[in-house]
């Protein structure tokens, strides 16, 4: 493994707004090209978006959609968090209590996406009725 020398690397608190932006596009994206779950959300994320265009939902159903996902993407995000955390702490060897940790926090995200699921029922199954008809 490679030393990092903490000259080269940001080792104190961000001081400016445009810092700590950049710092959180960093992690967002960092997220995204390292978890398939993440790529995957995005790609129903679209396809829920094209629907809801297709169907013209109302605003509150659009409120709905966006909640939802968000919910759904910030579960995973805090997820790949943990799961992190628990790799570095443990050298990545197994610990019953960490494995623990690491199954609650994926629970979370499968309670987001089942809500997610709830929502998208709710705000589609109607109009895909109405079209069958």
């Amino acid at each position: 493994m490679a030393s990092h020398d903490n000259n080269e690397h940001q080792t104190t608190k961000n001081k400016r707004f445009l810092q700590s932006l950049h710092h959180a596009l960093d992690g967002i994206r960092v997220a995204f090209c390292e978890e398939s779950n993440l790529r995957r959300d995005a790609v129903f994320t679209l396809i829920v978006v094209i629907a809801g265009i297709i169907f013209q939902v109302t605003r509150f159903d659009w409120v709905m959609l966006i909640l939802a996902i968000s919910l759904v993407v910030i579960s995973e995000m805090w997820n790949t968090v943990i799961e992190n955390i628990m790799d570095f702490v443990t050298k990545r060897h197994y610990f019953p209590h960490a494995k623990k940790i690491k199954d609650m926090s994926a629970g979370t995200v499968l309670l987001a996406a089942f809500f997610a699921v709830v929502v998208g029922l709710y705000v589609f199954v109607p109009r895909l009725v109405a079209l069958i008809r």
